[in-house]
This record gives structure tokens, sequence and C-alpha cells, in this order.
């Protein structure tokens, strides 16, 4: 007799997931005396999160392929999508827990540096009505349809190998500053439990990170963090329009002193929430960024030859029925000017000439222009921990986007999105199965990387 089993990364993964005991912890939890255990499905489904995605209803298909239907001796019709299903609803209560003491097998086995963290918000679509769902909704989301139902998680990542510590779900309504505070008690008890002192480790996050009141938080926590700043108070303005280019560009924080270079200059940050007598004052860091200057002006001057073709082609229409007018020119102009991104930035007036013919005539105003061009490439950074330098700042703010790096593996290669589960309790579940392999991913890309192999996961 003769067979043929898919064997590719499977013993890599196995071998990755039993170290982290990731079986045997889902069974602590979740006991059962079916001849197929919990433990072993999450296994299956975190397996093929990793090899090959597929829906619940082909997993069956997918494990009869695979050679580990002989490692575990047991048939692969035992895992229809009903079984699936069932271990779902089972391990759900327990989501918390079970991640829990996977990330600290992890954070021990790896000797993960928990100094910084980075944070952020991903969010992933969902298909289905979903009436009675608590987390799915329509909401905002960078990079995802305003019109789909979508759910988001927030994910806090290590420097050292983009390693998934901890995560939480949202609603899909739920604005990124409205969960941060949670997230600050979520890594504090984390920290406590591994006997690592707070005040040592620093949060990384993005302008959805910082306000008044949260400046006051972080203080309260005893957290150190880094984040951008939403310049939507006058006296956070006045710091970052302010200072001229000259005492900017005096300030390098790159080796590269030219146009592509960042530049910066420290200064003190006041918060003060209008509900609260209390005011704090933390270190910021006032960026020019020569790459974003670039970018942003080259995007200006293509919008402004866009408005001037618009003004154009309304000057062309002068003398049609609903144009006849100085009046009627005028206010075309204006619902032109308003509908432009650098209308603002554009003078437009109609008139007669000495012939009685309408004319309509348009100019840049270079005051505007001058004003809007010396923010260009212009933000603020600000933390609470006084002995990082301009340069450490700067480098760690750019670092960031390692969230966004590992929220990519989740959607693209695990393909975590769309979703079509349609209870809320089965979701969790699913995106506990999601993070582990998520973790894994990263994990053994961060092995690979450590014996010398410069490869990704996928390869």
């Amino acid at each position: 007799a003769q067979f043929r089993r898919h064997l590719g990364a499977l013993p890599v993964v196995y071998a990755l997931l039993d170290s982290l005991q990731v079986r045997a912890i889902i069974n602590r939890y979740c006991p059962t005396r079916a001849e197929v255990d919990h433990g072993t499905v999450a296994l299956v489904l975190v397996l093929n999160r990793l090899t090959l995605p597929l829906p619940l209803y082909q997993m069956a298909d997918w494990l009869a392929r695979t050679v580990f239907v002989s490692v575990l001796g047991i048939p692969a019709a035992r895992f229809n999508d009903d079984r699936l299903a069932r271990t779902l609803d089972v391990i759900q209560p327990h989501c918390q827990a079970i991640w829990q003491e996977v990330i600290d097998r992890a954070i021990v086995q790896l000797d993960l540096d928990l100094s910084v963290i980075f944070y952020d918000l991903t969010a992933f679509v969902v298909h289905g009505a979903y009436t009675d769902s608590q987390h799915v909704d329509f909401g905002f989301a960078h990079n995802t349809p305003m019109d789909k139902r979508k759910f988001k998680v927030g994910l806090n990542v290590t420097p050292d190998g983009r390693i998934l510590l901890q995560f939480g779900l949202w609603p899909g309504r739920t604005a990124d500053i409205a969960t941060v505070q949670e997230n600050m008690e979520r890594l504090k008890r984390l920290l406590q439990r591994r006997g690592c002192s707070v005040q040592e480790t620093l949060i990384v996050g993005d302008r959805a990170n910082l306000d008044d009141k949260l400046a006051l938080a972080y203080d309260d926590h005893h957290l150190h963090y880094l984040a951008g700043l939403r310049l939507l108070k006058k006296v956070h303005q006045a710091l970052v329009w302010e200072p001229a280019d000259a005492q900017l560009y005096a300030q390098p924080l790159t080796t590269d002193h030219g146009p592509q270079g960042y530049y910066g200059r420290l200064c003190q940050v006041p918060f003060q929430p209008k509900d609260s007598q209390r005011r704090v004052v933390h270190r910021g860091l006032v960026v020019l960024s020569g790459p974003m200057r670039t970018a942003v002006r080259q995007s200006r001057a293509k919008q402004l030859q866009a408005l001037r073709h618009s003004l154009r082609e309304v000057e062309a229409k002068i003398g049609q029925p609903r144009l006849q007018t100085v009046k009627a020119v005028q206010r075309r102009a204006n619902v032109t000017l308003k509908a432009s991104l650098v209308g603002k930035l554009m003078r437009a007036e109609a008139c007669q000439d000495e012939q009685g013919q309408v004319r309509l005539r348009w100019w840049v105003d270079r005051e505007a222009l001058h004003e809007v061009m010396q923010r260009d490439g212009r933000y603020l950074l600000v933390t609470n921990d006084w002995t990082l330098s301009p340069q450490q700042m700067l480098a760690l703010y750019h670092r960031k986007d390692d969230v966004e790096k590992c929220a990519r593996v989740a959607k693209s290669q695990l393909q975590v999105s769309p979703i079509y589960l349609h209870k809320d309790e089965r979701i969790e579940a699913m995106l506990l199965i999601n993070m582990l392999a998520l973790l894994a991913y990263s994990v053994l890309e961060r092995q690979a990387r450590q014996g010398g192999l410069q490869m990704t996961t996928r390869r």
C-alpha cells in the first residue's frame, strides 16, 4: 500500500507550539473525556492558520492530507466544523487565562526584554449582519472601509523580534484613544506578574495614545510613555509652529544634515484637563522631518495644479445658461475652492471687463501658503521619561511601526480577516487561536535570525 501525507513546516511549528505547551495549557483549563481533547483541536486550528489558513468547514479535508493524522492517530473526520466550533465555545471563557500562561512561558524561554513595548490598534473586517454582537460594528479604522463591519484589536509588541505580549478585543466603533487606559492596566498586571518594575518599562504609541487626561494617567500608573501629540490646543500648537526653521536646523537628530535629515528642539509640554486642577509638564521634542516635508510639498503642488485645472474648466463654461452673471461664476468658483484640500491657499474673483464680458481670475495666496509651508513636516513627540535623549526619542518613535508589521502578518499570512463566525464567543476564541499563531510566527522568525538565518517565517 502507498499513501501520501503533506509534511511541509508542520514538524517545525508543532515543536515550537509544544515547547510553549499550548495543548497542555488549554487542556488544563478545558478538560474533557472525549476522544479528541480541546487542546488537540486548538492545536490543529493554530497549525492550519500558520500553514494554510482555511475556513472551519474545510479543516477536516486539509488535516486528512497532512502527516498530522499519523502523529495524532485520530481520523481526520473527527475534526469537522461542528467539533471545532464546540471547542471554540469551551475555551472562550478561559481565553485570557490561557494566553497569560502561554505568554509567561514564552517570556521565560525567550528571555524577552520588556523595557520597551509598542502599542497600537488594528481592525479586522467581518461578514454578515451581526445584529446582536457587542464586538462587531461600523467605525473608523485606518486602511479599512467605512462601510464594512469590523472589530478592533489592541496589540502590545516587543521591539525584540516583534513578539506579541498582550492583546485586547474592542468594538469596531471604539476610538483608539479610549483603549489606552485599560491597556495600561493590562500591561501593569503583566509586568507585576513577571516581577518587573513598572517604572522601567516605556510604552511607545502614536498620537492616539496621548491627551491631557492620559498624560496624568501615565503618571498615576507610574508608567513611562513616548507618543506623538495631536495639536488640538493653542499652547501645543505654539510649541511646534512658532520656532523658526533655523532654530530646528541648528539641532540635527540624524547623521544626514541635508533635506532628508531630521532636526529637533526640546521643549516642555504642559497638560491640564479641562475638568481638573492638576497640571503636569512633560518633556517634548519638536521634530522637523525632511522626508515628510518633501512629501507634503510635492503632494500640495499636485493638488494646486489640479485646482488650477478645475478653475480653468469653470472659466471655459462662462456664458452657459447657469454661468452668465458675475454672481453665478463667483458662486461656482467658491464651490470649486471649497471642494479642494488646498482651496484655502487659492483666491478666485469673478468680474466684468471693459467690454462687459464676465471673467474669472485666480491666484495663490502667498501669505497663507508661506504660513502653511513653515509647518510642513513638523510634529511633536512627548514623554514623561526625562532620561531619554532627543535621538532616542526619535529612534524609538520610528520603531512604533513594528505593531503595524505584526498586524500585517495577521491579515496577510495568517488571513485573520475577513471573519465569518457569527457568535461573539466564537469570535473571541478564534481571536485567541489567531494570536497564538501570530506569537508562534514571530517567535520562529526571531529564533531563525538568532541562529544566523536571515529569512522570513513564511520562507
